[in-house]
């Protein structure tokens, strides 16, 4: 049953921070149980030097890849690809390109170019599964920072709410009703924050692959992507940070508007007013109500703004301004 629980939790660890992938990944020619100077391998990398080069850095990606079967799978797949060109190397006269026939062995020569297609057409399809899974993982990364943030938010409130009752006693002061409201109104504009932060940020991004596209200018391969492990650790900080942002926001349009300093939007009833000696009426809980409403819908709307904050989530998908030139 331990090890069946420990089976459990590695699984939803891998799953959520992605698989562990080796220190040192291995390299083709050590996958394949070859040394690095094996006349085939030597035959194939001088015959094609641009796609061996690009195979082998689709294989060190491939594992670390954020989900291991698809690792494991680019790795199998790249690993017969470059054994069939190695089979079509030592075929082929010496010193000739593999799947360059002559006039009279056409056939022969088709046949020998089958290898080094298909070393191409699988490192085709190893960057397309590399970069499906360095999409899965940003993804899946700010989807937990994104929750995270959320489930912080109330934890945040509750202790905001007990701040706010049990320490001034400890100070020989104490709290009213109005005192009490203003504090409760607070809390609702900062949930509303964390709501409108999560929400800007979904419809923001259209597709996962957004995570994952090279800043203009980079210079990385579009055919190997980041490490996807490290992706999804940087979407996770950017997802709790986007709400932690849609906090501030919220408590700072809530205190330039109960501070007289915006005056363009009035709550709806003053907490001094429903205060009192007598019991709330009809009209007193309704207008409690609507000032929750109100502060909830503020927050809401101060949250969307955290777009304004410049983050991996680039705003619109506009590229981060330049800094200026050193005069």
């Amino acid at each position: 049953m331990g090890e069946g629980r420990r089976d459990r939790t590695g699984g939803i660890g891998a799953w959520l921070f992605g698989a562990a992938g080796p220190v040192e990944p291995r390299t083709m020619a050590g996958a394949l149980g070859l040394a690095e100077e094996a006349p085939g391998l030597q035959r194939l990398r001088e015959a094609e030097p641009l796609q061996l080069d690009r195979v082998e850095r689709l294989h060190a990606a491939a594992q670390r890849a954020f989900e291991r079967r698809t690792g494991e799978a680019v790795c199998r797949a790249l690993e017969a690809a470059v054994r069939a060109g190695i089979r079509e190397a030592s075929a082929g006269p010496a010193g000739r390109p593999p799947g360059a026939g002559t006039g009279a062995g056409t056939g022969a020569g088709t046949a020998a170019g089958t290898g080094t297609g298909r070393l191409r057409a699988e490192a085709d399809g190893a960057a397309q599964r590399l970069a499906a899974d360095a999409a899965l993982a940003g993804g899946r990364g700010l989807n937990t920072g994104l929750a995270f943030g959320i489930v912080l938010s109330p934890v945040v409130l509750v202790l905001a709410l007990f701040a706010g009752r049990f320490l001034p006693p400890l100070f020989h002061g104490a709290i009213g009703c109005p005192e009490e409201l203003v504090l409760m109104d607070s809390l609702v504009c900062f949930a509303g924050g964390a709501m409108g932060a999560v929400f800007s940020v979904i419809i923001r991004l259209r597709d996962a692959y957004q995570l994952i596209r090279p800043a203009p200018g980079g210079s990385e391969p579009a055919d190997v992507p980041a490490d996807p492990v490290q992706l999804a650790r940087m979407m996770r900080q950017e997802g709790w940070y986007r709400v932690v942002v849609g906090w501030f926001l919220a408590s700072s349009l809530f205190l330039l508007i109960n501070g007289g300093i915006l005056t363009v939007l009035t709550p709806p009833a003053a907490p001094e007013d429903m205060c009192g000696p007598v019991p709330l009426s009809a009209a007193g809980h309704q207008a409690l109500i609507k000032a929750w409403f109100f502060w909830g819908g503020i927050g809401f709307l101060a949250g969307l703004n955290e777009r304004w904050a410049y983050g991996l989530v680039r705003r619109g998908g506009e590229p981060r301004p330049a800094d200026p030139p050193a005069a």
